[in-house]
């Protein structure tokens, strides 16, 4: 088992639940980026940054009180956090899809714009 509690950082369970899933988001946004690669897309620099943010809290929270890391220890977290991740969203999802379903409510109501070009056609 781990030495160290998400509790104990002093973030409390909401901060703990958007960092577990900003972790789990950049990680699939990073492995997003490595199959969907072309020669004309760049994506160092998003890449870069995913896995910094993916991999900083991991390794700030396996760092001892001297210093020290073990990558066994980096693997547990990394493991720990993406089968986290995945719960955060699913326990977030019926809220996601509550605002997702609303703003496709609103959307679907209003009334297309007139065309000016539309109009060009049929005279």
């Amino acid at each position: 088992m781990l030495g160290f509690d998400i509790s104990i950082t002093g973030i409390g369970s909401l901060g703990a639940m958007i960092l577990i899933a900003m972790v789990f988001i950049c990680y699939c946004f990073a492995i997003h980026l490595i199959v969907t690669w072309n020669p004309y897309h760049r994506p160092t620099i998003p890449l870069m940054s995913s896995l910094i943010l993916s991999i900083g809290p991991m390794l700030a929270m396996s760092m001892e009180k001297d210093g020290n890391t073990s990558l066994a220890e980096i693997l547990e977290l990394a493991f720990l956090f993406t089968s986290l991740g995945v719960g955060v969203i699913v326990l977030w999802m019926p809220i996601i899809l509550a605002f997702v379903t609303f703003q496709m409510l609103i959307v679907s109501r209003k009334s297309p714009t007139e065309d000016p070009l539309i109009e060009m056609l049929e005279n």
